[in-house]
């Protein structure tokens, strides 16, 4: 650690030097990511990280934000250093067994919500945020969430009591339908869609901490559609529906598995980027 870092320094002064060394690292967004950190480390808001930048920072936040800094250097997202990420209105805790949730994924949250059901199936639920979301936004409806991880449901299952719809949401371990009964107005996944031979080519903060399982969608990125779809009639209700959200350029493919098996109603939503995000299939 520099010498420097030993001094009383002040807010803005720290976060030049944070910002530089993410510069030199290649970090993306190094300022935004340096306030974040920031805040983080001194318990500031955004409001005060303005109005206190010429204050001197204690030595204890001085040396949690350096820590939070040197883990950034090492490509560790800055959400999972923070240990949350907010997503639809609402701050969600991460886990090593689960993904940083998107924004794009708030398309998918969008078009279930539309349908207005009473009754969700989530398939691979990872930390929780389309299920934990819908449970709170549909004031009487009932969720079944899924996922194969023991750990991705230690930390849906918290989300949930954080966000205090706990009662509405019920977490089981399964993979896909294995073991599933009953049948649901909607079917909804956010499933592995990255070809497996892309994964190496991806971004040092997904490839060295996001788990490869919620990530890898087999050879040409499509299996777990093949899957769901395959499987989807027999746990829909009359008219029910599938809601997947997919990878770019997934659009006609996942269009076809879906007709493929028996869905003639098919539709394609695209996301606030103006990218196709989500395929709607209706019984």
């Amino acid at each position: 650690m520099p010498e420097e870092k030993n001094k009383a320094e002040t807010v803005s002064k720290l976060l030049s030097s944070a910002v530089f060394r993410f510069v030199e690292a290649g970090i993306d967004s190094p300022e935004f990511d340096a306030k974040l950190l920031m805040q983080h480390a001194c318990g500031f808001s955004n409001v005060e990280l303005i109005s206190k930048s010429n204050e001197f920072v204690d030595d204890e936040a001085v040396l949690r934000f350096w820590s939070c800094v040197e883990r950034r250097l090492n490509f560790e997202p800055v959400h999972r250093i923070l240990g949350y990420r907010g997503f639809y209105g609402r701050d969600f805790l991460l886990s090593d067994d689960t993904l940083i949730p998107r924004p794009d994924t708030e398309t998918l949250v969008e078009a279930v919500l539309e349908t207005n059901p009473s009754t969700v199936l989530e398939i691979g639920t990872g930390s929780g945020v389309i299920a934990v979301s819908l449970a709170a936004e549909l004031k009487t409806a009932i969720i079944l969430a899924t996922d194969i991880s023991t750990g991705a449901l230690e930390t849906a299952s918290q989300n949930a009591c954080i966000c205090g719809v706990e009662d509405k949401i019920k977490f089981v371990q399964a993979d896909l339908f294995d073991g599933i009964e009953g049948t649901f107005d909607v079917i909804v996944s956010n499933p592995p869609y990255i070809l497996s031979s892309d994964i190496i080519a991806l971004q040092k903060e997904v490839r060295f901490f996001d788990p490869v399982c919620a990530l890898d969608g087999g050879e040409d990125g499509l299996d777990f559609y093949r899957k769901i779809f395959e499987k989807a009639y027999g746990f829909l209700k009359p008219r029910g529906k599938v809601c997947v959200e997919i990878g770019i350029g997934q659009e006609d493919d996942v269009l076809s598995i879906a007709k493929r098996c028996g869905f003639s109603d098919v539709a394609v939503i695209k996301d606030l980027n103006h990218i196709n995000r989500v395929v709607i299939a209706t019984q």
